[in-house]
């Protein structure tokens, strides 16, 4: 896993081309502290920064492919192909000469071969970037689910491209400017934002399942991968046992590493079962599983309704039921503070850092005690209906509105009072239902949850990958989730309703495919969201820090948000009792705005 940034210039790269992309590629080292490299030429500037996982010796990147001058490929590349031997065999088959065991030559390799359609045939986690130096292309790619980031900035003159926003807006031509449109994307539909979109100007994201081609006469986006809606005719027991089949597949392709891999155990059923796989599987030595805990005496784990009960205890009995070598991550309110200010950094944007500093924490746990893999349980409410917002009445609208709250309230009069932010996440909403895979057959039923699956994959599973991704980078760490296989994924897409509700339980016939594997109590423990930053004290400290913006009428984040919406939250919740996690959300949003204007000394048009 690994830092990918670069970038394009149709008419040619100045001096400093190389120094440029050099500091462009610094600002990703913590995605790969094992090594950096950049590559320029007459038009084109890459870097790349690596987490070695997969032949730790060799696959140094940038990565270059040619047979004679002018006929050059360039890949920088972000990713695991969990098929990549298969892919490998396939290509000597071709005639094609390896002098790597690295998953990235085959990618480089398999786009020599058959060009773009190469994506048609991964399997895998993956975001690159190639240069084909003779036909002046550039090609960015991002694999189904959108598991890798790939941002990217086209002004026409230039296309720059990277993991991540910090990257790209180093270039000097590149200045942070916040518009409508990115301050309607921060507030609207927070923590979620529009797949395609980004926050500040000009920013876009590579969508999930597609390919883009830029030359310098404009670009060509194709979707090479998207669910389809199609018949399953299969029963119950059936329905189970091929779920089993592909989630096994899955797990075990994603063992594949030449460094120490774990796993992440809360001791609910998705993160049991991919454990007790994976323990079955994993052939280095004991797996490693974790969890996280915080401090004894300071903590409120029933807050809100998606977070029922600690994660520890559970995920002990499970431990001790597949036999992995477990540890807890403890933390306290200290820690959790401390950690703020990075994991801001980290993300390059506002984020809901209650789930974000406790995260870090664990990720850099887990690297702490030499894993460097680990596979996660993100991506299963997703598909087998796990969330308590599938069984939403909402008749319009996003189904996790009573849950993730819009913060349009927050706003300044000036904005909230304007129907573009008032509506902007009901056009958002109709603009992805138009383009739910359905079939005429479904009954009402299938048609219900098939939208909420459709915007819970396209906006609430986004958030959570882009979660994963950052926090574990930032420690060092490769996350993996086998929920999101793009088959599994495809496959659980047309399980009719009544079957992923077997039995009147939410992912019935998950905990039905994976019931032999874990105590009875596991398999049908309720659901409890990941344990955020709820120590009474750090909400405290949240409550005292927005006072202090309070205090500073010149704070920067009072150009978008009304202070006095926030003194009502102060007001009413400053006790911190955190019954409603809401406010502690809001306060701890507006708070790390502020932070993120301060620090990239955001230009707010």
């Amino acid at each position: 896993m690994c830092g990918i940034t670069g970038f394009v210039s149709w008419s040619g790269l100045h001096r400093d081309g190389h120094a440029v992309v050099a500091r462009m590629t610094e600002q990703l080292q913590h995605r790969g502290p094992d090594g950096s490299g950049c590559w320029t030429s007459t038009h084109a500037a890459f870097g790349h920064t690596r987490l070695s996982i997969i032949d730790l010796a060799h696959g140094a990147q940038p990565m270059t492919l040619g047979d004679r001058p002018g006929h050059r490929l360039v890949l920088t590349y972000n990713g695991e192909l969990y098929n990549f031997r298969a892919l490998r065999s396939t290509l000597q088959s071709h005639g094609r000469v390896f002098h790597t065991d690295s998953d990235t030559e085959v990618v480089l390799q398999a786009f020599a071969e058959w060009g773009p359609q190469c994506v048609d045939r991964f399997t895998g986690m993956f975001a690159f970037a190639i240069w084909d130096e003779h036909a002046h292309r550039l090609t960015l790619a991002r694999d189904p689910l959108g598991v890798k980031p790939l941002f990217y900035l086209d002004d026409g003159a230039q296309v720059l491209f990277g993991s991540e926003e910090k990257t790209i807006l180093v270039h000097p031509t590149v200045e942070p400017v916040l518009d409508e449109t990115g301050v309607a994307e921060l507030f609207c539909m927070a923590p979620m934002v529009n797949r395609d979109r980004a926050v500040l100007r000009g920013f876009r994201q590579v969508e999930p399942g597609h390919i883009m081609t830029f030359g310098p006469h404009g670009s060509v986006s194709r979707c090479y991968w998207r669910l389809e809606a199609r018949p399953h005719r299969a029963d119950a027991a059936a329905t189970a046992t091929r779920v089993r089949e592909l989630l096994q597949e899955s797990v075990s392709g994603q063992l594949v590493s030449d460094v120490r891999v774990g796993a992440m155990l809360s001791g609910g059923v998705d993160s049991s079962a991919l454990s007790a796989m994976a323990m079955a599987e994993y052939t280095g030595g004991p797996l490693a599983t974790y969890d996280i805990d915080f401090a004894p005496g300071d903590t409120n784990y029933s807050s809100s309704a998606l977070h029922i009960d600690r994660d520890a205890p559970w995920a002990a009995k499970v431990a001790a039921h597949i036999g992995s070598h477990h540890s807890t991550c403890i933390v306290d309110t200290d820690d959790l503070l401390a950690a703020e200010g990075h994991t801001l950094r980290i993300w390059g944007r506002p984020m809901h850092r209650p789930a974000n500093v406790s995260l870090y924490l664990l990720f850099r746990h887990i690297r702490d005690t030499g894993t460097t893999v680990v596979v996660g349980g993100e991506g299963a409410d997703e598909a087998f209906a796990g969330y308590a917002w599938w069984r939403s009445t909402a008749a319009d609208g996003f189904a996790w509105q009573d849950v993730f709250r819009e913060s349009v309230g927050l706003l300044r009069p000036e904005f909230a009072s304007s129907p573009r932010f008032r509506d902007y996440a009901r056009d958002s909403h109709a603009t992805a239902r138009a383009r739910v895979p359905r079939l005429s057959t479904d009954s009402p039923d299938d048609r219900r949850a098939r939208e909420i699956s459709w915007m819970t994959y396209t906006f609430y599973l986004d958030y959570l990958l882009h979660r994963v991704d950052r926090m574990s980078m930032a420690a060092g760490v490769e996350a993996r989730v086998p929920f999101c296989d793009h088959e599994l994924v495809q496959y659980a897409w047309n399980v009719p309703w009544e079957l992923k509700n077997h039995g009147g339980i939410e992912k019935g016939i998950l905990r039905m495919a994976i019931a032999d594997l874990l105590p009875n109590e596991v398999t049908y423990r309720r659901k409890s969201g990941y344990p955020m930053a709820q120590t009474a004290s750090y909400q405290r400290a949240q409550y005292d820090a927005a006072r202090a913006v309070l205090a500073d009428r010149h704070a920067p984040v009072w150009q978008i948000v009304d202070p006095s919406a926030v003194t009502d939250i102060v007001g009413r919740s400053g006790v911190a009792n955190n019954s409603d996690w809401t406010d502690l959300n809001r306060i701890a949003y507006v708070l790390e705005t502020d932070s993120w204007l301060r620090d990239l000394r955001v230009r707010v048009l």
